[in-house]
């Protein structure tokens, strides 16, 4: 049921969420760009985890980085503003239908989109990536950053949310 208190709850935790995810994201990116440019690959915990600077013009794994324009800005920066807005937007409209864990979730998912959104927006189409995990060669994450982490969460998350909501 609808209550003013509840509403405001669901505000400041999407908007502490969403303001977390970023400036998560943007120190770490920032702080990779100052010292992980020119410093090789660094393991930190063996080959489990890695620190490797790269600037991605791509998708996941660098899908897209070889359209030619226009339709790489439609697809790697328009498309994603649109999505993150929309889901924004829904937050926004629906807060009060969501549980609790749909609007972690969804301003998780938000939260890391918006900010590789600004990074395109303000790197030149690029989004600066640094971490890798795995083990060995054979299975690793490819180079990514906290905001892919961010979405990851938050898809992962909601699909729990959902199968969980789907049982007696």
């Amino acid at each position: 049921m609808f209550s003013p208190t509840s509403t405001l709850k669901n505000y400041l935790l999407v908007v502490v969420i969403i303001t977390f995810s970023i400036a998560v994201d943007q120190v770490t990116k920032s702080w990779a760009r100052q010292n992980l440019k020119s410093a090789g690959t660094i393991e930190v915990v063996g080959d489990i985890f890695i620190l490797t600077y790269a600037e991605n013009d791509g998708a996941f794994l660098g899908l897209g980085s070889n359209l030619h324009q226009p339709y790489k800005t439609i697809l790697l920066t328009i498309f994603p503003v649109l999505l993150t807005l929309g889901a924004l937007g829904y937050l926004l409209v629906k807060h009060h239908d969501l549980t609790r864990g749909e609007l972690i979730s969804i301003a998780s998912i938000v939260g890391g989109g918006g900010s590789n959104v600004w990074d395109r927006l303000v790197h030149a189409g690029s989004v600066t990536d640094f971490l890798n995990f795995g083990i060995g060669p054979w299975f690793r994450t490819g180079i990514l950053n906290t905001a892919d982490m961010s979405i990851t969460f938050g898809a992962i998350a909601l699909v729990l949310v959902h199968l969980r909501s789907k049982q007696p």
